[in-house]
């Protein structure tokens, strides 16, 4: 394609150049004009949601569940066997003492429940762990404030709450001031509790406690012989001449002392021997918690074995 004649050729160049980038820029017009303009789309935001659980968890119980049943005790309860009574459990644990005493061919044991108005808390896992050691019968006892009624429902009360298979009754001072005291005490537990073996705890000779009572109730006399707090004139030999005009020697059975007393320590080994001279079956140690170590227990459990001043258990 040929040039036009007589036009300037750089003029020409400077017209098409023009032309040319003014058709250009009204092409790009037209084209942008055809949609709507275009904005920045502003920053996304999310928001993340927690969606509840469709199931619920229930609300805790408002009452505790009871304590397991203690297991079936493998030994039967006799004043005969190797006793130990117990005043605060805490301080002594249940496997260890259990141990011990089943060792020891020791047949029961029997925790403090407390006196009329004043209860004991009693831990039933430490019955249970006692009981599943041992297999030994666990019985209660109390200290009777010297009122009869009120202290026999006490005992039968705290016996049945806390599912404990015998007693032993505490009967000292209060005792002794109210003549009469013991018979209403028998009667009105009996009512309560007409089978249940039972025991009296009380002073080496009873004085002013009235043991006829306790003895046509049938209950075993459990005398104090803390030689380590009064002397030989306390001793189990003497206990049982001060009872045995109410009670076969049979139903007499000393508890021991095994405390720092007002005249010091009395061990195991003479205490058996003691027990020995007493003629007697079937014994107690008091407090078992404390001061008896394992020593302690297996010396008791040498004189069990050799001395038969208990009906050993196996």
């Amino acid at each position: 394609m040929g040039i036009v004649s007589g036009v300037n050729p750089r003029l020409l160049a400077v017209l098409g150049a023009t032309l040319l980038a003014t058709s250009v820029a009204l092409a790009l017009f037209l084209q942008q004009g055809s949609k709507p303009p275009q904005k920045s789309a502003p920053p996304v935001t999310t928001t993340t949601k927690t969606t509840p659980p469709t199931t619920t968890t229930a609300p805790p119980p408002t009452t505790t569940a009871p304590p397991p049943a203690p297991p079936p005790t493998r030994v039967a309860m006799s004043w005969s066997n190797a006793g130990a009574i117990v005043v605060h459990t805490h301080d002594v644990d249940p496997t260890w003492l259990g141990r011990q005493m089943r060792n020891a061919g020791f047949g029961w044991v029997a925790i403090y429940l407390g006196s009329t108005g004043r209860a004991y808390p009693i831990d039933s896992g430490w019955v249970y762990r006692f009981t599943l050691a041992s297999g030994l019968p666990v019985g209660g006892w109390s200290l009777l404030a010297g009122y009869p009624h009120s202290d026999a429902g006490f005992a039968a009360t705290q016996l049945k709450k806390n599912g404990l298979s015998f007693y032993i009754a505490d009967a000292e001072s209060d005792y002794q001031a109210k003549p009469g005291a013991s018979q209403s005490f028998v009667t009105a537990f009996r009512k309560l509790e007409p089978t249940m073996t039972a025991g009296l705890s009380s002073f080496c000779d009873a004085n002013g406690i009235g043991l006829a009572p306790w003895a046509r109730a049938g209950f075993a006399f459990l005398p104090q012989a803390y030689v380590n707090d009064f002397g030989a004139s306390v001793s189990p030999a003497a206990c049982v001449r001060a009872a045995t005009a109410f009670f076969p020697i049979s139903a007499i059975h000393p508890t021991v002392g095994s405390y720092h007393g007002q005249k010091g320590w009395v061990r195991a080994q003479q205490y058996t021997r003691l027990l020995a001279k007493a003629g007697t079956t079937g014994f107690s140690v008091y407090p078992a918690e404390t001061a008896m170590s394992a020593n302690d227990w297996q010396a008791y459990g040498r004189a069990i074995a050799s001395m038969r001043i208990a009906v050993r258990v196996r």
